[in-house]
């Protein structure tokens, strides 16, 4: 599954206050997660000490852990390293492999049975055990609930087969990945759905205020002076092919220099503006796009040597290879021909998407609205604002984070409130909203649900509990909470969120999810079958409860 990275783009951190640890510190130290090495490991005792003290210094939910499960990290350590201490094998040395692979196997249990309580469903350590004197150390995965089975839900890529039918013609369909259309059944309302919070990646355009304009000022811009005065050129004895090669590379020059000055583009870079102002591609600017893009793909080739054929000898190579040198600094770096390439190939991708769903929505043309998130693992943090906020019609706060201050196990920072605002391009008002979710919906998938419910009762959520899984990701360096760093060359790989949440109710709903204000059961092991199997055939009864609730508004 995806994660997403740390609430930054939303969240406001006042000052914060200093909480001192109300418990001693066994045996840890203040050493950062990074800093340790193999040679601070060469027992099990190591091992689990090491494990404890990065858990002790940067693991958010310590406070929740013990109100909700009894966990007493510090009582974990007086429990386990004994357990770990007597365990002789870790180094190899006078030992079987036999005795080596027993005491792995102890470990495995033991740290199964630290971990499993923990509540934070981001999180999960990698673990090296041996269980060879030739040092072969396989990786173990560990995370909260590892041995709790899994509630079934609607994989995405399922839900997309049998979607994609019910929806009208001319949806949005990017396969495995989004559908978007009105339904067949009911025209009023319309679905989106989506496997991951990558949108922004996909979709966003993000236009410059001009392309492809050369700047004369600019050192790699190549002018026919610079070429007529180049040593190269000027080392061709024979004078008549000096010019014929110098006539022929200036009309490449040229050819290429006309491309940036032509009309096309001039209306390009003209009509950028109003898609900044508006979010509208209208289709003279979708037309022009496409020209560009086929005209700059069949300029001429200056970088291969057929190209040069018919002015190409010993003599002339030299100067053909400095001509070429010099030109691909001239169109990469002279007016940065590959960025509006790919900027043009983003708009002609993303247009669908702006023109029959974006746009659409913020016209006020979409009444009703089914956010399917189900099976949604999630993503990066800047879909919040590209996509999330469309849908936020007041500044509100829609849920509450913190973090670790220091390496005390309970020096957290206070809560704080994140914010969301309304987006300039998104609702004009509220619409009855239907967000779905299932235990397969995690991350930015609870956040944004989150953030849609904090603006009123038209937003309802339908389907299973989420996840659980709230906690944001990041760098060690943007906080003092978490850690994504392999530990002593690898021994230990952590992916430990740094950020703690809780609901507008002030629950923390790590390990539990968004709890649904339509409940429905998860699928079965046979509707599991049917939605892979029969496609066509298959009854999505969530799908049915949010087309019951919106044809009632």
């Amino acid at each position: 599954m995806k994660k997403n990275i740390i609430y930054l783009g939303l969240a406001l951190f006042s000052a914060s206050a200093i909480f001192n640890s109300c418990v001693q510190d066994y045996e840890s130290s203040i050493t950062e997660p990074t800093r340790y090495t193999r040679n601070d490991i060469k027992s099990y005792a190591d091992l689990f000490k090491v494990f404890w003290t990065v858990m002790d210094q940067r693991y958010n939910y310590f406070y929740e852990q013990k109100e909700k499960g009894g966990m007493d990290w510090n009582a974990i350590y007086k429990e386990y390293y004994p357990k770990f201490a007597a365990l002789k094998s870790y180094n190899g040395i006078g030992v079987s492999d036999t005795d080596m692979q027993a005491d792995a196997e102890k470990a495995y249990g033991y740290f199964t049975e630290i971990i499993n309580p923990i509540i934070d469903r981001h999180f999960n350590v990698k673990i090296r055990l041996p269980i060879s004197s030739s040092g072969i150390a396989p990786s173990y995965t560990f995370s909260g609930g590892m041995k709790e089975k899994k509630p079934n839900y609607y994989p995405f890529f399922s839900k997309y087969r049998y979607m994609k039918d019910k929806l009208q013609d001319g949806a949005v369909l990017v396969d495995n990945f989004l559908l978007a259309g009105n339904l067949k059944s009911i025209p009023d309302i319309y679905y989106f759905s989506f496997n991951s919070f990558d949108l922004s990646t996909k979709f966003k355009i993000d236009l410059a205020d001009k392309y492809v304009s050369l700047d004369p000022g600019n050192f790699f811009v190549l002018t026919p002076d610079i070429i007529a005065n180049s040593q190269e050129l000027n080392a061709i004895s024979d004078i008549k092919m000096r010019n014929e090669v110098k006539n022929f590379t200036i009309n490449i020059l040229n050819e290429w220099n006309s491309f940036p000055n032509s009309n096309e583009m001039k209306s390009f870079n003209s009509q950028i503006g109003a898609f900044k102002n508006t979010e509208v591609l209208s289709d003279s600017f979708l037309n022009v796009t496409q020209q560009l893009l086929t005209k700059s793909n069949n300029l001429v080739k200056y970088n291969s040597l057929e190209t040069y054929f018919s002015v190409f000898d010993n003599e002339t190579l030299p100067y053909i290879n400095w001509f070429i040198d010099k030109m691909n600094k001239h169109v990469e770096l002279g007016y940065h021909l590959e960025q509006f390439q790919d900027m043009a190939k983003k708009i002609l991708n993303s247009a669908p998407f702006y023109k029959k769903f974006l746009n659409p929505l913020h016209k006020g043309e979409i009444k009703k609205l089914i956010i399917d998130l189900r099976g949604n693992g999630g993503g990066a943090i800047v879909d919040a604002r590209f996509f999330t906020e469309r849908f936020i019609t007041k500044s509100t706060t829609a849920f509450y984070q913190r973090t670790k201050e220091g390496n005390g196990q309970f020096n957290y920072t206070p809560w704080v409130p994140v914010q969301v605002r309304p987006h300039l391009f998104g609702l004009p008002k509220d619409i009855p909203i239907a967000i779905l979710t299932d235990k397969g919906s995690y991350s930015m998938s609870e956040m944004s649900t989150l953030m849609l419910k904090s603006q009123g009762s038209h937003a309802v959520s339908i389907g299973d509990y989420s996840a659980g899984a709230t906690a944001g990701l990041g760098g060690s360096d943007d906080f003092n909470g978490g850690t994504r760093d392999a530990i002593a060359d690898g021994i230990l790989e952590f992916y430990m969120p740094l950020m703690a949440t809780k609901n507008l109710n002030e629950e923390v709903i790590e390990g539990v999810g968004i709890k649904p204000d339509i409940y429905v059961t998860p699928p079965s092991d046979a509707e599991v079958g049917q939605m892979k199997n029969n496609p066509q055939t298959f009854v999505d009864r969530v799908m049915g409860e949010a087309i019951k609730y919106l044809s009632g508004k």
